[in-house]
């Protein structure tokens, strides 16, 4: 800035709690009482070396030339404050933050982020409490005489960005304890963290009125307005709302209607599917919750509008904020244009650096050109530059980042000839875009033309990639660097440079990296146009098959929880891998998909898309030509995902060609196992019964035999598992007993802990079938532990199932309310189909409704358990519910 100043100043924010109730009290006596204010804060200020750089209502700005300073001014006001003979009602309490970090002054007012950060500080201190930032507490090394900082760990605050270490002023004689911080983090939530600051203050102030008066706001506006970043915004600023928190649901990557309540499912934890559907089982989690949804890129999905609208009917207490290139076009939405941001009046005359900076166009393009040209200052001769820059770019956020991303290499004078150069020619194209569009596309394609040509041909390559990738799995696909002409880290170190991709910081060892769909959707074109994307998209295919195949036996091992996540984030790479396979007939690679991903699929609730793209990938011509081995594999998955639906008659099918194809390939391994599957689903039936499972003896025996004649020893003991249930299905309990003690001694042997689970439930569920409810506890505890550790919701939704039937037998009326309200409700999030065709060998009762009132009320409070609350209070003491008149009628 011309004559400013840079340096690293410390500031103290500070804001009347409860501002709005005393102005409504005292209506004209409340301007004494915030002059009075003003005045003690500002004494304390002026002692401690500081001033007042601005004020606004009934906050303060202050700037220090040192942290203790600061530090040392909030103690002192705080302490005025509290002295102070303040009217009956009308005590002031203030809350106050200090950070310390880089600005630039000028004129006496500052820029930078820190001045942001320091408002967001105080903004999460309830009034008389004062927060200190980790950059402030390390420059002070004497703290002011009475005062000491408590450390309150790291938090996230309202901008979104990554946490930082929070401090508490703790002064003596005054209120030390506070209720918890207004943080992002003090409500559930999974808003990503971003990057770069939040430039948007009006459209925010905007958004947030016409939030107030709609339970559905649709941000409407083309890519690359700010639509997704606002809405961010937005959720973070109204978080305090919702007591069950602020959840972000992206579907940038789906263009299947039917996934859009299974992402929204799995954006919350729960895992939906089961007899009622994904949608179905969305709406009894949220039934009772005080919840925000951010739906996010809906313009792909808009067909799902029918979903939203039931969203908001069935689950009254939650609101939806959705970004969208179309409106949804349902009752009660209300639509917000996103406008683009500030700029200066096409009349207004040349502006100095000053005002210019008054606007939040201009804002945002010193802010992020200052990130990766960190000496850029705007100046007043620089001033009508950069606005007018912005006036050209009809103020959109994504174009006018792209721009300034651009100031690294290039003078803002060649910046705006290029640009003007690059639009002036789009207007002769596209005309049927809308021009805000328009200019969006010309400033991507601008910045696309600069590129040399390794970024170019890279920024195409990676485009393939749906919902970002890793390092490792960019570098397999997208190079290797003698082909590309420039290695792949280098080169998507140089887009990010240039706001074309995004990086995730979060990666330490294998950084991720993304694309805005608005980008993606550009590059995707040049790629298209080009000769390289058949090759691209087969080798894409080939390397989320490896990854799918390397990390699939994980899945079922100690780090199963870790394994799922990791095939959660690339779901849809393995998605868009699928449709490639199936749209060009590729029957092998579809078929190993399916092989590799199946139990990821069943373990995270996705069994009604798995069912779809079973079905899709069977019917393609080139099945019958693949090796008998595939087959085989590939038919037993598709059976074990209509098993966990409960769907014998499909299971039977596909089990039956399995061992079809096995038979056929002579590999003995192939044939136990097939064998084994088939015992689940020995005849076509409607229904899994007992009768059935008699049926499979045969295929169990067979297999055991198998098993034993090749030494697999884990293939005994799954054998083993499914003979036991054969066993008790016919009435030889004692056999069945010995049968599964066997499989369990094998899964120990294996140090099995998936099979070790299953094993320890099945004995109990026989010693409960015999009466012997005190062993099975002892069984059921160890089995409900593994899998409260491998977070295996089917696993524990059994458990459970299991315990209320225990509760039930013992009297335990209290408990088995409160387990068959969470069993109730854990059936329909788990999506396990098995749960509604139950078979006596499991002994557990499915819970029906109570109709008492107390009963219901305790049914109700174990629906609202989470599936981990749920697991520990099963596992807790049963003495300690207390039975005895505890629900009228027991």
């Amino acid at each position: 800035m011309a004559g400013g100043t840079a340096g690293t100043p410390t500031f103290l924010f500070t804001d009347i709690e409860g501002s709005t109730r005393l102005l409504q009290h005292f209506g004209d006596q409340y301007s004494a009482l915030l002059e009075t204010h003003r005045a003690l804060i500002a004494a304390a200020v002026n002692r401690a070396g500081g001033r007042v750089v601005g004020t606004e209502g009934d906050s303060f700005f202050c700037s220090f030339p040192t942290a203790a300073g600061g530090v040392s001014a909030a103690a002192d006001a705080q302490r005025a404050l509290e002295a102070h003979d303040w009217p009956e009602d009308g005590r002031i309490r203030v809350r106050m933050g200090v950070h310390t970090g880089e600005a630039v002054e000028s004129k006496g007012d500052y820029v930078g982020l820190a001045v942001h950060q320091a408002a967001r500080i105080m903004a999460a201190a309830h009034g008389g409490q004062v927060l200190v930032s980790e950059a402030t507490r390390r420059l002070v090394p004497n703290l002011p005489e009475g005062t000491e900082l408590r450390d309150l760990g790291e938090k996230r605050l309202k901008d979104l960005a990554a946490p930082e270490r929070l401090y508490e002023l703790v002064i003596d004689g005054l209120q030390d304890r506070f209720p918890a911080l207004r943080t992002l983090d003090a409500r559930a939530n999974n808003l990503p963290v971003q990057l770069t600051s939040f430039v948007g203050r009006a459209e925010l102030a905007a958004a947030r009125d016409a939030f107030a008066e709609t339970r559905l706001l649709t941000l409407t506006g083309p890519g690359g307005t700010g639509k997704t970043r606002l809405a961010l915004q937005l959720a973070a600023e109204m978080s305090d709302a919702f007591a069950d928190g602020v959840f972000f649901v992206g579907l940038d990557s789906i263009v299947d209607v039917d996934l859009v309540p299974p992402a929204i499912a799995s954006a919350l934890g729960i895992t939906a599917g089961g007899a009622k559907g994904p949608l179905e089982a969305v709406i009894d989690y949220l039934a009772d919750k005080q919840m925000l949804l951010l739906l996010d890129n809906f313009e792909q999905v808009v067909e799902a509008a029918p979903d939203v609208s039931r969203l908001l009917h069935e689950a009254p207490r939650i609101k939806l904020l959705v970004t969208t290139r179309v409106v949804l076009r349902v009752y009660g939405e209300r639509e917000f244009p996103v406008p683009p941001l500030g700029l200066p009046p096409a009349e207004s005359s040349e502006l100095t650096a000053e005002e210019a900076l008054g606007y939040e166009a201009i804002e945002l393009f010193v802010d992020r050109a200052r990130a990766v040209h960190p000496a850029f200052a705007l100046s007043d001769e620089s001033a009508p530059l950069v606005v007018d820059i912005c006036r050209r770019l009809d103020g959109l956020p994504l174009a006018i980042e792209l721009a300034a991303a651009r100031t690294r290499a290039l003078p803002l004078a060649a910046i705006r000839a290029r640009l003007d150069q690059q639009l002036s020619f789009l207007t002769g194209g596209a005309r049927d875009l809308p021009g805000r569009q328009q200019t969006l596309r010309g400033a991507i394609e601008w910045s696309y033309d600069l590129l040399d040509v390794a970024d170019r041909r890279l920024f195409q390559r990676f485009s393939v990639h749906s919902g970002g990738a890793f390092l490792t799995q960019a570098d397999a696909v997208c190079g290797p660097a003698s082909e590309l002409g420039e290695d792949v880290l280098d080169g998507l170190s140089s887009l990010s440079d240039k706001s074309l991709v995004k990086p995730d910081l979060a990666m330490a060892e294998d950084p991720r990296f993304s694309m805005l769909v608005s980008i993606r959707d550009y590059a995707h074109e040049q790629l298209a146009a080009s000769d390289e994307l058949d090759s691209l998209a087969r080798r894409h295919a080939l390397v989320y098959l490896e990854f799918a195949e390397r990390e699939a036996p994980g899945l079922t091992g100690p780090e199963a929880r870790e394994v799922t996540g990791r095939f959660e984030l690339d779901h849809d790479n393995i998605r868009a891998a699928l449709d490639w396979a199936v749209a060009h007939n590729e029957a092998e690679i579809a078929l190993r998909l399916i092989v590799a991903t199946w139990r990821f699929w069943q373990r995270s609730g996705h069994l009604i898309e798995a069912r779809r793209r079973v079905d899709a990938v069977i019917a393609l011509p080139g099945v019958a030509d693949q090796s008998d081995d595939l087959q085989a594999r590939a038919f037993g998955a598709a059976g074990s995902i209509t098993y966990w639906q409960a769907d014998p008659h499909a299971t039977y099918g596909y089990y039956l060609r399995a061992l079809a194809a096995a038979e056929k390939s002579g590999d003995k391994q192939l044939i136990a196992e097939a064998l084994y599957n088939h015992g689940f689903a020995p005849a076509d039936a409607d229904k899994l019964s007992d009768a059935l499972y008699t049926k499979g003896m045969p295929f169990w025996e067979r297999s055991l035999a198998m098993y034993n004649e090749i030494g697999d020893a884990r293939g005994i003991a799954n054998a083993a598992w499914g003979l036991s249930q054969a066993e008790a299905a016919i009435g030889n309990e004692d056999r069945a007993i010995v049968v599964g003690e066997q499989a369990l001694a094998g899964y120990r042997e294996l140090d099995d802990s998936f099979g070790i689970g299953w094993a320890l439930y099945v004995l109990a569920a026989l010693h409960v079938r015999g009466g012997r409810d005190e062993q099975a506890e002892v069984l059921l505890r160890e089995s409900l532990t593994i899998f409260l550790d491998a977070n295996d919701k089917t696993g524990i939704l059994l458990n459970l199932a299991a315990f209320m039937n225990i509760a039930h037998t013992r009297g335990q009326k209290l408990r088995q309310l409160r387990l068959g309200g969470v069993v109730r409700k854990l059936r329909e999030s788990t999506g396990t189909g098995l749960l509604d065709t139950p078979i006596d060998v499991v002994q557990f009762v499915m819970p029906s409704e109570p109709t008492t009132a107390d009963e219901k009320r305790e049914f109700e409070a174990g629906a609202r358990m989470t599936a981990e609350e749920a697991a520990f209070y099963a596992l807790s003491d049963a003495d300690a519910d207390t039975d005895k008149d505890e629900v009228s009628g027991s």
